[in-house]
């Protein structure tokens, strides 16, 4: 059965992900997967002045100049279950998410279309890239204060983390729709996300063995082999 735009949109975030597949969650997630990171209290961001202004701009920046990225991820979700695969991410507007088995679930997008590929099943289904919570994050120039579709909610610090809150237009930070990005503060690296679905479930993903700015296969990205040959490429890393 073709899965709804909306329901392709939990899935790109694994929101959704862990219940479909039936896969098993370590207890501590399963018991606590929404616990506070080492950082404070999310402060409002309307009318950025001094060091917040700064801070956001220097997070804009750093993702705006990641290029290409290639990581391992582990995700888990309050509803209970944990996944992992590979990522990719080509800028602009290209991302691969490649779950490993048993979930067996490749999601890619182009840079206009997301396509979502049930392995065992062999049915794809699509939704445009725009309608994904991570869209800001793959365009030409990251920019989270000019946008009509989201805004800065929140910004959090900690001893070595830096957490921004991005959501929706009328959304405020840890509803559903917003996103909270993690970042290592000095130097700004990109560590994990957590994002609020609109059932008010909330998924981790935590990227590790993160390499950025190198070589990545076009084809990588490209629907016409994945409809044509259902392929997974675990054997075509970012060189």
């Amino acid at each position: 059965m073709r899965r709804s735009p909306t329901a392709l949109t939990a899935v790109f975030l694994a929101a959704t992900l862990a219940t479909t597949v039936g896969l098993s969650a370590p207890a501590a997630m399963a018991n606590n997967p929404d616990a506070p990171d080492r950082t404070q209290q999310a402060a409002a961001t309307s009318g950025l002045q001094g060091e917040d202004q700064q801070t956001i701009d220097r997070i804009e920046a750093y993702l705006t100049g990641i290029e290409t990225l290639h990581g391992r991820f582990v995700q888990a979700a309050s509803s209970g279950g944990q996944a992992t695969g590979e990522v990719w991410l080509k800028r602009p507007g290209k991302l691969r998410f490649e779950y490993d088995a048993p979930a067996n679930i490749l999601i890619v997008s182009n840079g206009n279309m997301l396509l979502y590929f049930d392995r065992e099943l062999e049915q794809t289904s699509y939704v445009p890239l725009s309608e994904t919570p991570l869209a800001f994050l793959v365009k030409d120039e990251v920019d989270l204060q000019n946008s009509e579709d989201y805004h800065v909610a929140g910004l959090e610090r900690g001893e070595d983390e830096i957490a921004v809150w991005v959501a929706q237009e009328g959304v405020e930070a840890g509803q559903p729709g917003s996103l909270r990005l993690v970042l290592d503060a000095d130097p700004l690296a990109l560590k994990r996300w957590r994002v609020v679905d609109q059932q008010g479930t909330v998924t981790r993903v935590s990227l590790n063995d993160v390499r950025t700015d190198i070589a990545l296969d076009d084809d990588l990205f490209d629907f016409g082999e994945i409809e044509g040959r259902p392929v997974f490429n675990n054997d075509r890393r970012g060189r």
